[in-house]
């Protein structure tokens, strides 16, 4: 049988880990005070609060090793593995996979970069696991995920720009204009990497053109499979903006919570929008 195996960026909710045999790798974050595992070693609550406070986080992929704990039981059981991770712009987790099947010597495993991360990625891990659930070869698995990627899409709006900035995912141009102006990045996933999209003046007209660019994408699309929110620390703000996507789009909307890991690139106060479209075809 074939098992599926993501990382935390996936940032899957608590019932949805408990529903789905789906194995999750870690990333870390780390300051000057140590290094985490997110969701394991450090709760999304103690580091927003920590963020909150000035404390700068940095980011890390998982180790090979780290890999090989997961994939080795999967593989001595007579499973198969497809292994779908984070960007490999935004991150070297796929690195750490590929390195980690080499130390096993096994031809059982997949590794796909899925070019995106947090319900983005989930949403291709379910495809994933409900493709293996029904008896699809691991080749056939990955083909059908990375068919996926022309129908899933991802924007988000970050409330202070400097923190990518700060990582490297925008560029200080971008944030100097930003601040000096007192715009807000509408930010996309593009190919898997981090990409500038729209500009707002306010942060309400920044939600709505938030929302507008969704509305219009759900527009061109067949049809909408899923409506994903996403928020960090900013927790009074989200259910406001849900009804709000729901009454635009007029579509029901999940809301997941962002992690250590992109909260430290993303900051504590940040929405995201993604959209998947229907396989028409499937």
């Amino acid at each position: 049988m074939v098992k599926i195996v993501t990382d935390t960026t996936a940032y899957f909710n608590d019932d949805e880990l408990k529903k789905y045999d789906i194995k999750v790798v870690p990333l870390y974050v780390k300051s000057e005070k140590g290094q985490w595992k997110e969701r394991v070693e450090i709760s999304d609550d103690e580091f927003y609060e920590r963020l909150k406070q000035g404390e700068r986080f940095g980011t890390s992929q998982p180790s090979p090793q780290d890999f090989v704990e997961v994939y080795k039981p999967i593989i001595d059981e007579g499973d198969e593995i497809v292994s779908i991770h984070i960007s490999s712009k935004l991150s070297g987790t796929v690195n750490s996979a590929n390195a980690a099947k080499t130390l096993l010597g096994t031809d059982k495993i997949t590794v796909v970069d899925s070019k995106s991360s947090s319900a983005n990625l989930l949403r291709k891990v379910f495809l994933a696991y409900e493709l293996a659930e029904k008896g699809f070869s691991r080749e056939e698995i990955a083909k059908e995920v990375e068919k996926s990627y022309s129908r899933i899409f991802g924007f988000f709006l970050p409330m202070d720009i400097d923190y990518l900035v700060r990582g490297g995912r925008i560029s200080h141009f971008q944030g100097k204009v930003s601040t000096m102006l007192k715009l807000y990045f509408i930010v996309h996933l593009n190919e898997g990497r981090i990409d500038f999209y729209k500009l707002g003046r306010t942060r309400k007209g920044a939600l709505n053109e938030l929302i507008s660019i969704a509305k219009g994408l759900k527009g061109k699309l067949k049809d909408v499979e899923y409506v994903d929110i996403v928020y960090g620390a900013n927790i009074d703000e989200v259910m406001q903006f849900k009804q709000n996507v729901e009454f635009s789009l007029e579509s029901s909307a999940n809301v997941y919570r962002i992690g250590p890991v992109l909260g430290a690139h993303l900051g504590p106060e940040f929405l995201g929008i993604g959209l998947v479209g229907k396989n028409i075809g499937g």
